[in-house]
C-alpha cells in the first residue's frame, strides 16, 4: 500500500484546476471524485449565478416533502437544540439538493444569507460544486466537506457535514446538514446528525410497515431490538414492504434501487415455514459466511400512530426517475389523482413510458395494476380484442377460453396507452364510449363490465394536425386534451452533461468513482441526441459497463460512429456560433476575431470563406 503523500490543501486545488495528476490518497476519494463530477460539467470555480425560488415555488416543495418533514419534526427539534448551542445551523434540503428550512445560530446564518446557503436555493452539486449537501445526495451517502475541499471558492470559509435521509424502501428524500465556521463543528455535532437521522428514518420505516410482518437480524441476539439490527418488513404473501439502512444491505438494494424481493428468495424458506418452526423464538439463519439470529413478529392490531402535525405518514412512494422534467410530475400526479386523462406528448425516447410508469408508483393506485399498451405495435386486426376482451369463438383463431381484455385487466389500477395517435379510427369511438359510459362489453357480445381505470396516454405525433386531417378523432381528443403535458426533446433540455452525470451516478457511477470528462460533457453539450433520455441512458449504461473504476469517460470510450457524429454536430455548433458573433460585430471581421483570439484568415476559414 502506498504511504499517503500530505500536500497542502491549496496545492493540490492548483494542480488539479490545472491538469495535474494527484499523489494517491492526497484527498479523501469522495471529495476527488466529486472535483471530478464538478470539472467533467465545466462549473466554474467562480459558480454560477444561481436564482432563488419564489415564495409560491418554495411553498410548493415543502408541500411536495410536507410528510417525511412532519415525521421528521420532533428529531429535528432535538438536533436544533444541540446545534445553535454551538454556533451552528441546521440545514434541511430535498432529495434535488434545494434548501427548504434553516434554523440556529443567529450570527451565523446572516453570514450563511450572503453565501447563499438559504431556503429556496439550490445546493446540488451541479449548482454549487462539493458541498456536504449536494455530494452526500449525488454519492447516496455521508459526506464532509471542510475549508478548501469545497469546489467553489466563495464557500472555502465553510464546515460542512451532511447525511442523506432514506425512506423505508430506501428512497432518497432528501439531507440533514450542519454547516458553520471552518472549526467549530466536530465529531459531536457529526454525531448528534446521525443520530437525529436514524430517529427519522426508524419512524418513517414504522409507519410504512405497521401492517407487516416485521423481522430483526443480527449478530447478537441481545441486540435485535436495537437501531443496529436488520429490520425488514414483509406482507402476507411474503412480500418485502419496508427495510432499514442494514436490511437494505442484507438484501444487496442500493439506495433508490428497491426490489420486491421475496421471504422465500432472500432466505430460502417461506414466511410460512420459519413460523410453523420458530414462531416468535429467535431462530438462526446463515446468510453466506455470516450466522445471523432472526426473529419474526406478527402485525400489531391498533393501527399506526398518527405522525406530528396530525399527518399519517404514508407508504413510500418512489420518486421520478433521473432524467425527467421535475417540474411536469407533481402536475401528472395531481391530474391522475383527480382522475383526469394524463396526456404525454413529445418525441420519441423522451421519457412518456417511464414518467406513465412513475405516476402509477407515485399514486394511490401503485398497489393496483399497470397495463401499458403500444397502439402502435398491435396489428390493426387484434388490437380491438386485445383491448376490449372477447367472448369464446368471437373470431377465428380466438382462444376458446375468451379473453376479458387488457382495459380488465387494468381495472381498479392505471391504463398506459402508449401511441395513441395510432390507434385506428373506428377503435377511438369505442375507447371514447368506454371513457363515457366506465363500462367495456367484449367481442362477441355478453354483459357489459364496470370499469374502474385511471387513464394515461402518450404520442410523438401532432394530434391537433390528426383532427385536422381526420385521422384521430376530435371528440376523443377534447376527452383526452385536457391540460396536455409535453417532454422536451434532450436538445432543448439545457445542460445535457448535468443530465447525463446524474443519470450515471443513479447507475451506480458515484460508488465506482467514474465521471464524465470535461471533453465528454462538452461534446454531449453539441449533440442532438436524435434519440432523446432513451439514447442517452443506453449509451451511459454501456459505458459504466465498459469502464474500469475511477475512469473519467472521455472521447476515446464512445463507439467510432458516434465520435464522428458528435465531432461534426460540434463543429457545426462551434460554426454557428462564430457566425452570430460576427453579426453582433455589425460584420467587422476584425472585431469578431479579436474577440474570439484568433486571426482574421482562420475566421474566414470557419465560415468557409475565401479571405479578399
Amino acid at each position: 500500500m502506498s504511504p499517503t503523500i500530505s500536500l497542502p490543501l491549496n496545492e493540490l486545488r492548483r494542480r488539479f484546476f490545472a491538469g495535474q495528476p494527484l499523489p494517491g490518497q492526497a484527498l479523501p476519494p469522495s471529495i476527488l471524485h466529486s472535483w471530478q463530477r464538478c470539472r467533467s460539467l465545466g462549473l466554474p470555480v467562480g459558480g454560477h449565478g444561481g436564482e432563488r425560488l419564489t415564495d409560491g415555488e418554495l411553498r410548493e416543495r415543502r408541500e411536495a416533502n410536507a410528510d417525511w418533514l412532519g415525521a421528521a419534526r420532533p428529531a429535528l427539534a432535538g438536533l436544533f437544540e444541540h446545534v445553535s448551542a454551538s454556533g451552528l445551523v441546521l440545514i434541511v434540503a430535498d432529495r434535488r439538493g434545494w434548501i427548504l428550512d434553516e434554523s440556529g445560530d443567529i450570527p451565523f446564518l446572516d453570514k450563511a444569507e450572503r453565501l447563499a446557503l438559504a431556503p429556496g436555493m439550490d445546493w446540488s452539486e451541479t449548482a454549487r460544486g462539493t458541498n456536504a449537501i449536494g455530494t452526500a445526495l449525488a454519492a447516496a451517502d455521508c459526506a464532509r466537506v471542510r475549508g478548501a475541499e469545497h469546489y467553489l471558492e466563495r464557500n472555502r470559509a465553510l464546515s460542512c457535514a451532511a447525511s442523506p435521509l432514506l425512506g423505508p424502501q430506501g428512497q432518497l428524500l432528501g439531507a440533514l446538514d450542519i454547516s458553520g465556521p471552518g472549526r467549530k463543528l466536530g465529531d459531536a455535532q457529526w454525531l448528534a446528525l446521525l443520530a437525529a437521522r436514524g430517529q427519522i428514518e426508524a419512524q418513517l420505516l414504522e409507519a410504512a410497515a405497521h401492517r407487516g410482518w416485521r423481522f430483526d437480524l443480527h449478530d447478537d441476539p441481545r441486540l435485535l431490538d436495537s437501531p443496529a439490527a436488520c429490520r425488514l418488513a414483509f406482507d402476507d404473501d411474503g412480500r418485502l414492504l419496508a427495510a432499514n439502512r442494514a436490511g437494505l444491505a442484507l438484501c444487496g438494494l442500493e439506495p433508490d434501487g428497491w426490489q420486491a424481493r421475496q421471504f422465500a428468495a432472500l432466505f430460502g424458506q417461506s414466511l410460512e415455514h420459519w413460523l410453523r418452526r420458530h414462531g416468535q423464538a429467535v431462530g438462526l439463519l446463515e446468510i453466506g459466511a455470516r450466522r445471523l439470529s432472526a426473529r419474526l413478529r406478527p402485525p400489531p392490531r391498533r393501527p399506526a400512530a398518527v405522525a406530528q402535525a396530525g399527518r399519517s405518514v404514508p407508504d413510500a412512494r418512489p420518486p421520478m426517475p433521473d432524467g425527467l422534467p421535475e417540474t411536469l410530475f407533481p402536475t401528472a400526479v395531481k391530474l391522475l389523482e383527480a382522475d383526469i386523462p394524463v396526456l404525454l406528448l413529445g418525441e420519441t425516447g423522451t421519457g412518456k413510458d417511464r414518467l406513465a410508469r412513475a405516476l402509477h408508483a407515485a399514486s394511490s393506485r401503485r398497489a393496483a395494476p399497470f397495463v401499458a399498451v403500444n397502439c402502435a405495435a398491435i396489428p390493426e386486426g387484434l388490437i380491438e380484442a386485445e383491448l376490449f376482451g372477447y367472448q369464446p369463438g368471437a373470431y377465428t383463431g380466438a382462444s376458446r377460453h375468451g379473453s376479458k381484455g387488457r382495459l380488465r385487466e387494468a381495472d381498479g389500477g392505471v391504463l398506459f396507452l402508449d401511441e395513441i395517435g395510432d390507434m385506428p379510427l373506428g377503435l377511438q369511438a369505442r375507447l371514447l364510449r368506454v371513457m363515457q359510459e366506465r363500462e367495456v362489453t367484449p367481442l362477441g357480445g355478453g354483459a357489459a363490465k364496470r370499469l374502474d381505470i385511471r387513464l394515461v396516454c402518450a404520442t410523438h405525433r401532432e394530434l391537433r394536425g390528426l383532427v385536422a386531417d381526420g385521422s384521430f378523432r376530435a371528440d376523443l381528443y377534447y376527452r383526452l386534451c385536457h391540460y396536455p403535458l409535453t417532454l422536451p426533446p434532450l436538445r432543448e433540455r439545457g445542460d445535457v452533461a448535468a443530465i447525463a452525470q446524474t443519470m450515471l451516478d443513479g447507475m451506480g457511477a458515484v460508488r465506482r468513482g467514474v465521471a464524465l470528462s470535461p471533453e465528454l460533457a462538452l461534446a454531449f453539450r453539441g449533440y442532438r441526441w436524435p434519440g432523446n433520455l432513451r439514447e442517452l441512458s443506453n449509451l451511459l449504461s454501456t459505458l459504466l459497463a465498459l469502464s474500469d473504476d475511477g475512469a473519467a469517460l472521455g472521447l476515446e470510450h464512445l463507439p467510432a460512429s458516434l465520435r464522428e457524429d458528435m465531432a461534426a454536430q460540434g463543429h457545426m455548433v462551434e460554426d454557428q456560433a462564430v457566425a452570430e458573433l460576427l453579426r453582433r460585430c455589425g460584420g467587422n471581421a476584425s472585431a469578431a476575431a479579436r474577440a474570439l483570439g484568433i486571426s482574421r484568415s482562420t475566421l474566414y476559414r470557419r465560415l468557409g470563406k475565401t479571405a479578399k
